[in-house]
């Protein structure tokens, strides 16, 4: 599962995406005690800990956990990335249409 995370740190610095890999998705079912199975949705505290285990996986130094991280820094802004193909045929007639 790959899911692309843009972050706006509102601090001055330009707004960057992280993507999740297979690691922070299995290290955030271990943190939060979550599957990604369990259909609960995804929320901004599932893309704060991952956005955070990436950061902290490159190297970023970090707090001791992201609900820290997320409240040193309360004004960032954290948002999914809609990477849907609007009309992935283009404009090809289909079948019944």
């Amino acid at each position: 599962m790959k899911i692309k995370i843009k972050v706006d740190m509102n601090d001055g610095t330009p707004a960057f995406e992280l993507t999740t890999n297979l690691f922070v998705v299995c290290e955030w079912e271990r943190i939060e005690d979550r599957k990604v199975a369990d259909n609960k949705g995804i929320g901004y505290s599932d893309l704060c800990c991952w956005a955070y285990l990436i950061l902290k996986m490159r190297g970023d130094t970090m707090p001791v956990d992201w609900r820290k991280w997320v409240k040193a820094n309360p004004m960032m802004e954290i948002s999914g990335v809609d990477e849907t193909v609007g009309n992935p045929t283009g404009l090809a007639l289909t079948e019944g249409s």
